[in-house]
């Protein structure tokens, strides 16, 4: 055989072998996780159990407090997120689209989920009509599609949400689920799911006090594009929400935290960060600020900011980077309900630019200037503890 016929008969060997890997893996996973593979929507995409082989004992009220709250990838809203070394986490990305964005967390300790998602596009007027237009048999049964059977025990309509229980059979074990809908801001809906060993009913009520109040919506975030990531710094108390080439270059949670563009690291740079007692009363603060920043930095223009419960200012201003080139940049200062300032400096290659004026910008400049304008707002600080 000549070197080069053995060479491709290696090399057919080799792939016809990966590609019965990926067979064997992808059939073992579509075992453990019906529903997982191949997902393009939520209702596709079920709340399943991890795998167990028993019941574990019934444990009604686990202490699952100590985490701060769990924020999408899309900044687009923020879970509770459960203490544990048990409990993993997973933005499945075939649940995730323009319409639905999803998070699910399992527990195989415990065979729990909690399936977290909301769903843009649900026209309903009232909890009633929900629960009668949309929340239907048809509904459930593509929901509840990974599980041998189920049946719905007790449906409660609320002021806002329809709360529906229902009898779960996995794997011939039984099961217990509970599917919340409510209807929420900017016309999403949000959706929790929650599944427990048939043996602890107890557990079940206590993972709705500890979700559902957690479960909640940015709607200043909702307005920027669902692909821009969001990055979330706990400790000083803020969310960032950027275009994906806007990448973290420098920094992390606890201090400031630098952005640059992908393969073009030049052409801008964001930095953000917040700071404890920085005054903050008038644009004349704000322009202060600026200059201890940016010493030599020439101010165009100042306007007031509101973000929420936070307010400030944005400053435009142009400056000489050290090689002497004029540049343009935008400084943005909120003053916090906590007594904190956060700030976002944007420094861009392009000279002579108002970055006040977003309407003029091209694009990158405009959805540059998006990010620190509109996707920097302070983060909720919300008591992980459930109601008693």
């Amino acid at each position: 055989m000549s070197l080069s016929r053995k060479r491709n008969r290696q090399i057919a060997t080799g792939l016809g072998t990966v590609i019965g890997l990926i067979i064997v893996f992808t059939f073992v996973v579509s075992l453990i996780n019906p529903g997982v593979v191949s997902t393009n929507d939520v209702e596709d995409f079920p709340t399943f159990t991890p795998p167990g082989i028993e019941l574990p004992p019934p444990d009604p009220n686990p202490n699952l407090s100590g985490e701060p709250p769990y924020v999408h990838s899309s900044g687009y809203f923020q879970t509770f997120m459960p203490a544990g070394g048990d409990w993993s986490v997973s933005e499945d990305a075939g649940a995730q689209s323009d319409t639905v964005l999803s998070v699910v967390f399992q527990s195989g300790q415990r065979l729990a989920v909690i399936h977290n998602y909301i769903r843009r596009g649900v026209e309903v007027e009232s909890a009633e009509s929900l629960s009668r237009e949309y929340l239907t048999e048809t509904h459930f049964a593509e929901a509840w599609i990974g599980y041998e059977s189920w049946q719905e025990t007790g449906r409660t309509v609320g002021e806002d949400r329809v709360t529906t229980d229902f009898a779960l059979v996995s794997g011939g074990t039984e099961y217990l689920g509970r599917d919340i809908t409510r209807l929420g801001e900017n016309g999403w809906t949000f959706v929790t799911r929650l599944v427990v060993p048939g043996n602890n009913p107890g557990l079940l009520d206590t993972l709705e006090r500890y979700v559902v109040p957690a479960f909640v919506g940015y709607p200043q975030l909702q307005t920027l594009p669902a692909r821009w990531p969001t990055y979330v710094d706990h400790a000083l108390g803020y969310l960032f929400k950027r275009p994906a080439e806007w990448q973290l270059v420098a920094g992390g949670a606890g201090s400031p935290a630098t952005f640059t563009p992908v393969g073009d690291a030049d052409a801008g740079m964001v930095r953000v960060w917040a700071e404890e007692g920085r005054a903050l009363d008038g644009a004349g603060d704000a322009e202060a600020w600026l200059l201890e920043l940016v010493p030599g930095a020439e101010v165009i223009g100042t306007d007031p900011l509101a973000r929420g419960a936070a307010s400030g200012f944005q400053v435009a201003y142009t400056f000489r980077d050290r090689d002497g080139d004029p540049r343009s940049g935008l400084f943005v200062a909120l003053r916090r309900a906590d007594g904190w300032a956060q700030a976002a400096n944007l420094q861009v290659r392009d000279p002579d630019v108002n970055l006040l004026e977003g309407a003029s910008l091209d694009e990158p400049l405009a959805n540059a200037r998006r990010a620190v304008v509109e996707g920097f707002i302070p983060l909720p600080q919300e008591d992980a503890a459930p109601a008693p």
